[in-house]
């Protein structure tokens, strides 16, 4: 990093948002010099039970799918603006969006809009996290280039 040039980091977090493995990554950025951060949380796709029975059955001519509800991007944006608040009291200088849920897709659409430094994704554990069985550290980096820092959670058995 040359002089005293801010650097924009894009933390992507879900589920995970808030843990001490992100907290430690957050503040060794913040120490590093001037950072400036975006949090990105992706809507969480739910498969709801429910609705699937009645598009099964609506394909036959019987009951109706129920109309898709916001509860994913309300549990987001929940999980958005604890998570401002929790990298703000760890220092960070963070704005926020909520995503669709296709991490890569919401990230292409954040830096049509942005230039970013860096990535950093927080997952579940290996074994659990779906964004790391769909190999999203190689796929970022593929799509934009960019050094992308993939941090798990501990393992709840650790």
């Amino acid at each position: 990093m040359k002089g005293c040039a801010v650097r924009e980091i894009l933390v992507v977090a879900n589920q995970t948002l808030g843990g001490d493995h992100l907290a430690r990554v957050i503040r060794e950025r913040i120490s590093e010099g001037p950072t400036e951060f975006a949090l990105l949380v992706p809507a969480t796709q739910h498969t709801d039970f429910i609705v699937a029975l009645a598009e099964a059955f609506a394909v036959q001519g019987g009951m109706h799918p129920p109309p898709p509800g916001d509860t994913a991007d309300e549990g987001a944006k929940k999980r958005l603006d604890s998570g401002l608040a929790w990298m703000r009291e760890l220092g960070a200088t963070v704005v926020g969006t909520v995503g669709e849920h296709d991490p890569v897709r919401a990230i292409r659409d954040l830096l049509a809009e942005q230039a970013f430094d860096e990535i950093i994704v927080s997952t579940l554990p290996h074994g659990i996290s779906s964004w790391l069985h769909q190999d999203l550290e190689h796929r970022l980096h593929r799509h934009t280039g960019l050094p992308v820092t993939v941090i798990s959670a501990p393992h709840p058995t650790d």
